[in-house]
């Protein structure tokens, strides 16, 4: 490993290290949290628990991680830790393969702008388990790599441990994503086909990875399978089959459209995507190192395409495809370093340059205006103090960028790009601090007393419930969301998973009674789940707190 990529990795630490346990965990990370409290607080290691119940939905890797933290250091923000070091080891396996593929120059360069795209930093600090499947496919592709070029058993032995970890944490995505981006490349080159394919198989050595699995990814599954009656159907067909058409059962999301899932794969690249195009026009016009370029190629399609295909597909999705850009825009800074681009300055120079300008325009807008356009929920958090900043960092940074890379001093632009990201990332982090109450159980957790009962109501997803568990430290009373329906490993369990609402009913009337929502659009819209008089506690954009009216 070179000392300048580990170099990069350590300058890059800090950034993910900055501020990692604010603020709160989010609805999305509290259902991670709660089953990893759960796990420390009852010792069963085996199956993650949501409000007392089975919570089987995915395999337990970033609940152990999570848990691991919990068991030493109590409940903490802190938990995220294993995103981030994902993350960082991401941007090294990323490096590495870059140097493998394309050079040293291109493998410090790629390791670099993933270090500092939005998108990429802003998911290793939320604490789920994304960023540990863009390690196991950063890593398998990267020793898939180091295999065909003689790597021998050690190679093929660190491809199928990352398979079998990622396994443990996303299911068969991790076999999938990584496979199709290798069968794709082989495909397209030639070197696949109904003649091929079992050498193929014997080159990646798929006995030893048969073996490699059964031991580190097979006893878990096992294990749940044989605690939990109804959950090797779940987990096969309903999380895997069915949740690709988005048909599973219970319909606990609401899937992003095509044209949102690539908009925000682009605004997740942000700002090394403004190189993309000029990334792949240098890319198809090169006539060297066309197999690497096919490799990196695939692996991006492969996510951007089966996921374009998915009816349930969400915008995070597109991650593992990120590692992928970052390395066809590191070639293509190494190339222009090396004054053997093949693009048009008017490629390079353009977006950043359109950028800036835009980002000038937002700087001269009254900044309130530009919250409320966005989201009239983001008012009052102090946003608009943050517009002006961001604005004018992006069109300085940008435009300086632009500059470098229209004189080809791309190492420069580089350097640039990256303090401008990392900016521009640290804006962003204390935008997230401040909403923290729209989208965090920890403000409402709060207010409320230990000595009542809390009965939690959300419009679909039941386990938007466990940040409000963690927060809490105890289990509240659900309320079921209309037209439930319970997945198998939960079959025979809907009651004790779920109270009446006669039971709120009674609470409520007895004065020990707190009721929380998540699907409450409007004010005094709460007078319509209420079983009698209320106080409003506190509300933040669609979440309340109510209470029994105080006679």
């Amino acid at each position: 490993m070179k000392r300048r990529l580990l170099l990069v990795v350590a300058l890059a630490a800090p950034l993910f290290a900055w501020r990692l346990g604010r603020p709160g965990f989010s609805d999305t990370e509290g259902m991670y949290a709660e089953p990893a409290r759960e796990m420390v607080l009852t010792g069963d290691w085996v199956t993650p628990r949501m409000n007392g119940e089975p919570f089987l939905t995915k395999p337990p890797l970033a609940y152990w991680l999570a848990a691991s933290v919990m068991a030493l250091a109590g409940p903490t923000e802190l938990a995220r830790v294993g995103p981030a070091l994902a993350a960082l080891g991401t941007v090294l396996v990323t490096g590495a393969l870059g140097m493998d593929l394309f050079g040293e120059g291109a493998g410090l360069a790629a390791a670099v702008v993933l270090a500092t795209m939005e998108g990429f930093l802003l998911e290793a600090r939320l604490l789920r388990a994304d960023m540990l499947l863009v390690l196991a496919v950063s890593t398998t592709l990267w020793c898939y790599v180091r295999l065909c070029r003689g790597g021998g058993r050690a190679a093929a032995l660190g491809l199928w441990t990352a398979v079998a970890l990622g396994l443990l944490d996303k299911g068969l995505l991790a076999l999938v994503l990584p496979g199709a981006a290798i069968g794709l490349a082989e495909l397209v080159g030639g070197e696949l086909g109904p003649r091929t394919v079992g050498a193929r198989l014997r080159a990646l050595r798929v006995p030893l990875g048969i073996a490699v699995v059964a031991a580190v990814a097979l006893p878990w599954h096992v294990a749940a399978a044989l605690r939990n009656p109804g959950f090797a159907w779940d987990y096969v067909v309903n999380q895997h089959l069915l949740a690709f058409f988005d048909a599973k059962l219970p319909r606990d999301s609401i899937p992003d459209s095509l044209a949102f899932f690539w908009a925000m794969f682009l605004v997740r690249t942000l700002p090394w995507g403004l190189l993309l195009p000029a990334a792949l026009i240098h890319g198809w016009q090169a006539r060297d190192r066309r197999a690497e370029r096919r490799l990196v190629l695939a692996w991006a399609a492969s996510v951007l395409v089966l996921f374009s295909l998915a009816s349930g597909r969400l915008e995070h999705y597109s991650l593992p495809a990120l590692p992928a850009v970052a390395l066809l825009v590191g070639d293509l800074v190494a190339e222009t370093a090396a004054g053997r681009s093949r693009v048009s300055r008017l490629w390079l120079v353009v977006p950043p340059a359109a950028v800036a300008g835009l980002a000038i325009v937002l700087a001269a807008r009254e900044p309130a205006g530009i919250i409320r356009e966005l989201d009239p929920t983001l008012a009052g958090y102090g946003l608009d103090r943050l517009v002006k900043p961001t604005a004018l960092v992006l069109a300085a940074g940008l435009s300086v960028f632009a500059v470098l890379i229209a004189i080809r001093r791309a190492r420069p632009a580089l350097v640039v790009g990256a303090a401008t990201a990392a900016v521009v990332f640290g804006l962003a982090e204390i935008a997230r601090e401040r909403v923290e109450p729209l989208f965090s159980w920890r403000p409402f957790a709060r207010a409320i007393d230990d000595g009542t009962t809390i009965f939690f109501r959300a419009s679909d997803e039941y386990q938007l419930c466990g940040g409000l568990d963690y927060y809490t430290g105890r289990y509240v009373a659900l309320l079921a969301p209309p037209g439930w329906s319970p997945p198998t490993f939960l079959a025979g369990r809907t009651e004790r998973l779920f109270a009446p609402r006669t039971e709120l009913e009674r609470a409520w009337r007895g004065g020990k009674a707190l009721l929380v929502a998540a699907d409450v659009p409007g004010p005094a819209d709460e007078a319509a789940i209420v079983p009698g008089p209320y106080e409003l506690l506190a509300r933040a954009g669609n979440r309340v707190l109510v209470r029994p009216a105080q006679r």
